[in-house]
């Protein structure tokens, strides 16, 4: 009679939808952490290039937001350039790719190419700084600030000082960070600009803000591409220096020529 009971007890647990979406939810919930956990642990070793196709596809599946092709052609842009970089990078808002976009500037060995995002809002700002910590990359450092409206855009109201003197990657993603204007951050990071320089810019907020960085690119003879317009993607980069040519041998020309001629 007991055992009796106790089936039509389990039956009735495991009958009970509800119960069960629980437990399934639960499971994969801590299926995806430990997936995530030992990503980024991997992303860290430094055994291997950071944020390789590999670890960025494990980590974003973990993460439970699958990339859709836009973003993974943004996010790839914005890695391959972060490899590339000389100096400091800057990234308005903070995502998962703080982590990827950290892990690459903890495997250069200069001190000046260092990841500084800017987030406004509090709570996300703590949440990004414990993964920091947590997984030890040490060279990316999140500076929360309120957004501010100023004379013509929204922007973060932090003082431009409190930042690093210059930057070789500047990434603004609409789509992250509230203060997404790209004008804004171009004008309010005048002056931090290194001589070689990339800025990505995606979701802008119309035909406006296309021409309105494309003049500013023009002004600093900078090229300005629409690399994606249904996501109003953007690519400004800086020209490279010329470089100039080398001087001629001492012996090539002169009076020790015409000396050696004869």
């Amino acid at each position: 009679m007991a055992q009796a009971k106790g089936q039509t007890s389990m039956n009735g647990l495991l009958g009970d939808n509800g119960a069960m979406q629980t437990i399934r939810s639960r499971v994969a919930f801590h299926t995806r952490q430990h997936g995530f956990d030992r990503a980024a642990k991997q992303l860290v070793a430094g055994a291997e290039p950071a944020a390789t196709d590999r670890l960025v596809a494990d980590l974003y599946a973990a993460w439970g937001d699958p990339l859709s092709q836009a973003d993974e052609r943004f996010l790839r842009s914005c890695l391959a350039e972060a490899n590339r970089a000389e100096r400091a990078i800057l990234r308005c808002g903070t995502n998962l790719s703080t982590l990827l976009l950290g892990a690459i500037c903890d495997q250069d060995e200069t001190h000046g190419k260092q990841l500084w995002c800017l987030e406004d809002n509090l709570h996300w700002a703590g949440v990004m700084r414990s993964w920091l910590t947590e997984y030890r990359i040490r060279k990316a450092h999140i500076i929360h600030s309120q957004a501010k409206l100023f004379d013509d855009f929204v922007w973060y109201a932090l003082d431009p000082k409190r930042l690093a003197d210059r930057y070789s990657l500047i990434i603004c993603d609409g789509a992250n960070a509230r203060p997404s204007g790209a004008i804004g951050t171009l004008k309010r990071l005048e002056g931090h600009f290194d001589q070689r320089f990339v800025v990505l810019a995606r979701n802008l907020s119309g035909a406006n803000e296309l021409r309105a960085l494309a003049a500013w690119a023009k002004r600093r003879r900078a090229s300005c591409v629409l690399v994606d317009k249904a996501q109003g993607f953007v690519k400004i980069s800086s020209a490279a220096p010329k470089q100039e040519a080398p001087p001629l041998p001492e012996t090539s020309t002169g009076p020790k020529a015409l000396r050696a001629s004869r």
